[in-house]
């Protein structure tokens, strides 16, 4: 069953993902699909529980353990661990959810 509903979710979302060339094309992209994300200093944080990371990672997003979330940040991951939690990382940078931004940014 599980096979199924990956498979599912690959066809479902099938060509409708591109790869994001900056971070207003990625903040596009979650958008469209109403993906809960969070701007978290200068990256994006998608934190989704559909089986659409195959799609994310075309897209330029990679995938943090961590921080269960899907990253954008414009380069690749850099696989530098660090030892703050999220909470701490927003504390520090400053956060904003996706769904508040202005439509300026666009």
């Amino acid at each position: 069953m599980k096979h199924f509903i990956k498979l599912h979710s690959v066809i479902r979302y099938a060509g409708m993902f591109y790869t994001a060339e900056n971070i207003q094309a990625a903040i596009r992209l979650v958008m469209r699909y109403k993906l809960k994300s969070e701007i978290i200093g200068s990256w994006l944080y998608c934190f989704t529980n559909e089986l659409i990371g195959f799609q994310l990672e075309l897209s330029g997003f990679w995938y943090s353990v961590k921080h269960r979330a899907f990253i954008y940040s414009g380069t690749p991951k850099s696989y530098i661990a660090d030892d703050e939690t999220l909470d701490e990382i927003r504390a520090r940078l400053g956060s904003q959810q996706v769904k508040e931004l202005d439509n300026e940014l666009f």
